[in-house]
């Protein structure tokens, strides 16, 4: 692992206690006070209306930001998306985990039978037949019962079995030798980012209010489950209305990014209830040209989508961020602004959380302007 905030001998150099320009550049910043405001807020949200959280790790890709969030409370579990997160996560001492896509290869299934042995508050979720009855062999050999989550398709595709499918597969699993159902998952990805609030509180609605009546219609059958769990960031405040959603799998309202900001809130106002926790300090290395200046951020350091460049924190009016290469940005100051100085700092908020945290070993964490900790991505690159 190497950053430039690392020493030769790859330990992290202590930078506690002092100003965080001293960190090298690019680097992620996350402000503490920020985090915790969302952790509470989020925490408290859902608590008003009896709801848990299982926030979702893919976001963050740091078990001690997960440790965070379950210490914040309201926390049922933590979710992973692939297996070596949740591997992760549960040696860091995240006592329940649900790894929200389907665990299909034989290797895997074998991994996760064994870590389930070991670790009892571990889930999956299952969509298939055959995948079930691998699940279910695994876990008798191995002499333990795993818990699964069915997982419904809400029309968007990906994963799932269709709504139409989904009771007559989940009467199925129940029945399972070696497995235990808790319920279901129906995460509606393809709605977070709708930029019309109405639009994305309603379609919501819609899809989880029919992935309620799945799970009404199977407990009235007689069935012992207790989990119907979905929800993201942008649909949260909407799917808090779901009497029957048992909790929510929201992810980036921990750290926000530009692409959330853009979008519509509430009663007319913008997406900004939870505010940008992390960002990207960069640095002016070219500043030759007199319509814009050359960062140390490109592709390898920040995940670019057009619709939702990364935002210049403190530079009055509309500045640009354009791809400049693999490793350099160009920023565009707006007509009239004054161009950053050779060797300046440029903040910027993060374009897209998940995919930019991946790209980095370290969250530096501050308070104010003072370093007070560095946690590692340990998660990172695991998409196995």
């Amino acid at each position: 692992m190497m950053n430039g905030n690392l020493s030769s001998d790859g330990g992290v150099t202590d930078m506690r206690g002092r100003h965080r320009d001293g960190l090298d550049t690019p680097c992620l910043v996350l402000d503490l006070d920020r985090l915790d405001r969302n952790l509470a807020l989020m925490r408290d949200l859902a608590r008003g209306a009896g709801k848990m959280l299982r926030p979702h790790a893919k976001t963050h890709k740091c078990s001690r930001l997960a440790a965070r969030q379950w210490a914040t409370g309201g926390c049922v579990g933590i979710c992973a998306a692939k297996l070596a997160e949740a591997e992760v996560l549960l040696e860091a001492g995240i006592p329940e985990v649900l790894i929200t896509s389907p665990v299909v290869a034989a290797a895997r299934v074998a991994r996760l039978v064994a870590l389930a042995a070991r670790f009892p508050g571990l889930r999956v979720v299952v969509d298939a037949r055959e995948n079930a009855l691998a699940l279910a062999s695994a876990a008798r050999q191995a002499g333990i019962t795993l818990e699964v989550l069915v997982d419904v398709d809400p029309e968007m595709g990906r994963t799932g079995v269709s709504f139409a499918a989904a009771a007559d597969f989940a009467q199925w699993v129940a029945v399972q030798d070696g497995l235990r159902l808790r319920g279901l998952q129906c995460y509606a990805g393809h709605l977070q980012h709708i930029e019309n609030a109405e639009e994305r509180a309603s379609r919501s609605r819609a899809l989880l209010g029919r992935a309620a009546e799945v799970f009404r219609r199977l407990r009235a059958s007689g069935l012992p489950i207790d989990l119907l769990t979905g929800a993201g960031t942008g649909t949260a405040e909407a799917d808090l209305g779901i009497p029957d959603l048992s909790d929510l799998q929201v992810g980036s309202y921990c750290v926000m990014d530009a692409e959330y900001l853009k979008l519509g809130g509430a009663d007319g106002r913008r997406f900004d209830r939870f505010q940008p926790a992390l960002t990207l300090l960069s640095t002016v290395i070219s500043a030759n040209h007199a319509d814009f200046v050359t960062i140390d951020a490109g592709l390898k350091q920040l995940y670019f989508t057009p619709d939702a460049p990364p935002l210049p924190i403190g530079r009055p009016g509309t500045w640009r961020y354009e791809w400049f290469g693999d490793e350099h940005g160009r920023l565009f100051p707006p007509p009239g602004g004054a161009r950053p100085a050779l060797g300046e700092r440029v903040e910027l908020i993060l374009p897209h959380c998940d995919p930019t945290i991946n790209l980095h070993d370290l969250l530096w964490v501050t308070q104010g302007d003072t370093v007070v900790d560095a946690w590692e991505i340990d998660l990172r690159g695991l998409g196995q």
